[in-house]
This record gives C-alpha cells, sequence and structure tokens, in this order.
C-alpha cells in the first residue's frame, strides 16, 4: 500500500507487517507520519516540555 506523509508529503510503501497498516487499511482518509517526521514531533514536544532557563 501506498500512504503519503502528512507532514512532508513523501509516499512511502507500506507493507502488512507494518504497525499502522491495518489502520490505514480501513480508514485510507487517517493521518500518517514518515519514520522522520515522527522524530522531529517527538523531539519537538519533549523540547517544548523541558522548563525554560532564566535569561540574564
Amino acid at each position: 500500500m501506498e500512504v503519503r506523509c502528512s507532514l512532508c508529503g513523501r509516499k512511502e510503501v507500506i507493507k502488512k507487517t507494518h504497525k499502522d497498516y491495518q489502520r490505514l487499511a480501513k480508514n485510507p482518509n487517517a493521518v500518517y507520519f514518515c519514520k522522520m517526521c515522527q522524530m522531529k514531533l517527538q523531539h519537538d514536544a519533549s523540547e517544548y516540555n523541558k522548563p525554560k532557563k532564566p535569561i540574564g
């Protein structure tokens, strides 16, 4: 099955062994993120939740 990343638009071919295959097979309009975007989102979320350093 060919899917497109919702953030970057990269096309990927996923097989039946992929963790999101069943979800995407049931609903082709479901949101899908490629590995690169998943890692970026996870990093951004963890950086956002870190306490801010005081200025000065």
